[in-house]
Formats: C-alpha cells, sequence, structure tokens
C-alpha cells in the first residue's frame, strides 16, 4: 500500500512539474486521496494558479462538485432566495485571501521578518513560473566567470543615480546581497529605471562585470500572464461605486439618492429600468463614511459628529438597495479600521443591520470575490499615492496606469516606510497569488477604465464634492459616477447622477 501510495505521489509530481505547478507539502497528501487530482491540477493551470495549496484543493475540489449539478456559492455563501431572484447566484468569496479575524501581528521583528519572507518567497515563485529562467542564488554568483550571463532573483534594497548617470540597485535575497547597473544607454531597462522602487521583486537577466556587480540586460516583473479577457454567456451585470464620505459636509446627499433610486427601478426610462434588473451585483470600494479625526481640522467639516452616526446613516442607504443585488463592502482609510493595509472588514458592532441582511457582504481590503467564475480583486486604493510619488509618468487624472503598476509587482504592498503603512502580518495578504479578471479601486476620487493583459481595471468615482485639500492640489475629482460592467461583453456603462 505505500508502494502504491508513493507511486501516486510520484505521478503527481510529473504533472504538476509538466505544468509549472508548485505543491505545497500539505497538498500533497490531500491530492493523494483524490482520484481526480488530474482534473484538478488541469483546472489550476488553466486559471494560473501556479502554488497549489491545501485550501487551493478543497476550493477547486468543491467548485467541481457544484458544477456537476448547478453552479451555485460556496457553502459558506449558501444561494440566497431573494425577493425576485428566480436564479442561484453563481459567486464565493476567497476567504483565505482577506485578513479579516486573522490579525495576529504583534510588531515585533520577527513579524517584520515573516513579512518580508513572505513577500519574497512567494513572488520568486510567481518569477519562477512565468519566465524560463536559471535561477542561481545570490551567493553563487560570486563563482560565475567575468562576463558570464546570470540570472537571479532579488528585493530592491537601495537604489540610486551613479555619477555617469546610471542607475544602480542593490538587491538582496535570503542570504546575500550583488550591485545591479541599469546603464542609460541600455534601452531595454530604461523603463524600468524609473519605475523601480525599494522593496521590488524582480529577476534580473545580466552580465557579471565584477565580483558583486552585474550589468542588467533585461528587468523581468512577476506581472499577470497575456491572456484573452474571459467573458461569460449570461446577460449578467455588476455595478461599482466608492468614496461616499457620508458624513462630510461636502457628501452629495442628493446625487446619492437619486443613484438609490435609479437601482430600485424608480427613475429613469422604462428601457433603464430593463437594464438596471440586469445588475445582480454591486461593489462598494471603501471610504464609505468621512470618519472623525482622519486629518486636521476635519471636525468642523463633519455634517454628522459621530461614527456611529455617519454608519446610521451610511446602513440607511446601503439597506435601500433593492435585496436582489449582492453588495460588496470593503473599508478605506476614512473607516473606522486601522489605516495600515491590509485593512479588517467594518467591525459588526458599528453596522449591525448590514451584518444582519442576507445579500450584504462586508469584507477587508484587499479582498477576492469569484463570481460566474471570474475572478474578482477589491482594494480601497490607499498604497496608490506612493506610486504616484515615486514612479515618474502616472497621474491622478489616469488612476488606472497605477493599477496596473500593481499587477505588474503582483502586490500591493509598496515600499515599506513611505506615507502609506503596512500590518506585519504573520501571513502577506498583499500579494496577488491570484490572476484578477476584473479588479475595482477607489481612493483617487477620479473615474478611469483600462484592460491589462485581459483584466479590466476600473478605478471609481466619488460621491464627495471637491475638497480643499484636492483644490491645493490642482486634483479635479469626477463625482456622481456609477460604473456598470456587462460581463457578457465587458462593455462598461457610466450613468451620471451630478445634481446642478
Amino acid at each position: 500500500m505505500a508502494e502504491e501510495t508513493t507511486a501516486e505521489i510520484a505521478k503527481i509530481m510529473d504533472f504538476a512539474r509538466d505544468k509549472r505547478l508548485i505543491i505545497a507539502k500539505d497538498a500533497i497528501e490531500a491530492l493523494s486521496k483524490r482520484p481526480n487530482w488530474q482534473e484538478l491540477l488541469e483546472a489550476m493551470a488553466q486559471d494560473q494558479i501556479f502554488i497549489v495549496t491545501r485550501e487551493e484543493i478543497e476550493k477547486k475540489s468543491m467548485k467541481t462538485k457544484i458544477t456537476l449539478v448547478e453552479k451555485g456559492a460556496m457553502p459558506e455563501e449558501v444561494p440566497k432566495k431573494t425577493e425576485g431572484a428566480k436564479e442561484v447566484r453563481n459567486f464565493r468569496i476567497l476567504r483565505e485571501y482577506e485578513v479579516t479575524n486573522k490579525c495576529y501581528t504583534c510588531g515585533t521583528s520577527e513579524d517584520f521578518l515573516s513579512l518580508f519572507r513572505d513577500k519574497f518567497l512567494t513572488l520568486r515563485s510567481i518569477l519562477e513560473q512565468r519566465h524560463s529562467l536559471k535561477l542561481r542564488p545570490i551567493k553563487r554568483l560570486k563563482y560565475a566567470k567575468e562576463k558570464e550571463e546570470v540570472e537571479f532573483v532579488g528585493m530592491v534594497y537601495r537604489k540610486w543615480e551613479t555619477k555617469t548617470g546610471n542607475t544602480a540597485l542593490e538587491l538582496e535575497d535570503l542570504e546575500d546581497r550583488c550591485i545591479v547597473v541599469l546603464s542609460k544607454s541600455e534601452h531595454v531597462v530604461e523603463a524600468d529605471r524609473n519605475r523601480i522602487m525599494l522593496d521590488d521583486v524582480i529577476a534580473v537577466r545580466g552580465t557579471k562585470i565584477s565580483k558583486d556587480m552585474i550589468l542588467a540586460k533585461e528587468i523581468l516583473w512577476p506581472d499577470i500572464p497575456q491572456r484573452d479577457v474571459r467573458l461569460i454567456k449570461k446577460d449578467l451585470y455588476v455595478a461599482s461605486i466608492s468614496d461616499m464620505h457620508v458624513g462630510s459636509k461636502l457628501f452629495l446627499e442628493h446625487s446619492f439618492q437619486k443613484f438609490i433610486a435609479w437601482l430600485n427601478g424608480n427613475a429613469g426610462s422604462d428601457e433603464e429600468r430593463k437594464f438596471v434588473k440586469k445588475i445582480k451585483y454591486l461593489f462598494i470600494t471603501g471610504d464609505n463614511i468621512d470618519g472623525i479625526g482622519v486629518y486636521p481640522q476635519q471636525y468642523n467639516e463633519l455634517n454628522i459628529k459621530s461614527i456611529f452616526e455617519q454608519y446610521d446613516v451610511f446602513s440607511n442607504y446601503i439597506l435601500e438597495i433593492p435585496s436582489s443585488i449582492e453588495v460588496f463592502i470593503i473599508p478605506g482609510q476614512h473607516d473606522a479600521v486601522r489605516w495600515a493595509d491590509p485593512q479588517p472588514a467594518i467591525p459588526e458592532k458599528l453596522v449591525p443591520r448590514l451584518y444582519d441582511a442576507e445579500n450584504i457582504h462586508l469584507l477587508g481590503s484587499p479582498s477576492w470575490v469569484e463570481i460566474e467564475g471570474l475572478k474578482i480583486l477589491l482594494y480601497h486604493g490607499s498604497c496608490l499615492h506612493d506610486l504616484f510619488s515615486n514612479v515618474s509618468g502616472l497621474s491622478y487624472e489616469t488612476p488606472q496606469h497605477s493599477i496596473v503598476e500593481l499587477l505588474r509587482r503582483r502586490n500591493i504592498m509598496l515600499s515599506y516606510g513611505l506615507k502609506h503603512p503596512y500590518a506585519p502580518e504573520r501571513k502577506n495578504f498583499m500579494a496577488l497569488k491570484e490572476v484578477p479578471d476584473l479588479v475595482f479601486v477607489g481612493d483617487l476620487h477620479h473615474i478611469g477604465y483600462a484592460t491589462y493583459k485581459g483584466t479590466t481595471i476600473v478605478n471609481n468615482s466619488t460621491w464627495q464634492d471637491r475638497t480643499e485639500y484636492q483644490i491645493m492640489q490642482g486634483h479635479v475629482p469626477t463625482p456622481g459616477i456609477a460604473v456598470v460592467m456587462n460581463l457578457k461583453d465587458r462593455r462598461i456603462y457610466e450613468k451620471h447622477f451630478m445634481v446642478s
């Protein structure tokens, strides 16, 4: 019996190797006990899931069982018989990628070390799967001959400009460091010279020019793979909004009331009412209230000066949304959760009525949801401000391009120690281990769309008027817009609700 098990494990490992999959130790035994292990691994390879864990196996197994009957939600998300809804909803929340109820950090040096090691190892694994690399540990580069071609992965520890105008990087792995030079005359790496930030994990193809120095010929990013846009057969719509800032004197209350009325089919033409009935999911990407004490002298700019009252008014609006629409809500830095990413869900004691509603789901930021087989990333967007400060060519007027940079890095945790903070959780919830089909972000108060390698990106509008800070910065928001997308063809519609 032991010999049969060993032979079966060998078959699994060989099959995984052919599919360029990495199998975690705890997953090998789980696979060996499943007669359909080959089908599961095929599905993971097709979905670009390169790191196979026990959780991923359970998830895929459940999805397969459901598919055999009729697609529905995972057990945690029991299909709901909401009023006016005849079909079973096909969605699930990927809880393993969300920090809510998993905040175990003590803020010790060991927690920070664990976080950075997790980030490095996860992104190195993705780089190995994404690119055909013959990687060497940095400590073994010293044994390479001068002018020999080398490939390795490192995290950026230091970056500076040399006297000759080249860019120099000090990269480290778990054991050693080396210097990488990006020549100003090397056009292949020109864009990367301005793009690379501290703590980025990158692969380098280059030539050894001295004992601890490499001349870069190419910089490789974890990135998402190029894919065709994945569509569904149903004529089904999702909507997204963000940054209501309920409680602020600048909250566009009348415009938001018009949006709620429109969702209920109480506004617009007959054609619009038919259109609205096709909306089955709504994503709300943070800064739901304006909060209290978020910035100096904010108290004087509040219309509602109690955090509980702000959430009570917010809850009133959300509960007016038809129960036939599944609503997913994540927090932002104005919400009553920690400012540092990853952010847990808004606590139940602040929005108890929303937790009681069957069609409303309170999640952390970032979070992942799967709808009709499409993987969706929800993130408020707080870290994007550090990208604008450190990567040239990005603009608040085109926020979608900054989200592309997150996908290129396959990571939401950028440089540690800049403006936006990160909590040193023992598990890294900021790495993008999945390849999203759709990404919805907020925070920047400016609408923006892009398609990047088969992934559709939406940066949401706001429901707050232009603030004094935005006027000072010269930033012009695009308020009062709801985004609606048809998952059948990825066509995007804007519905404007601004009241003069």
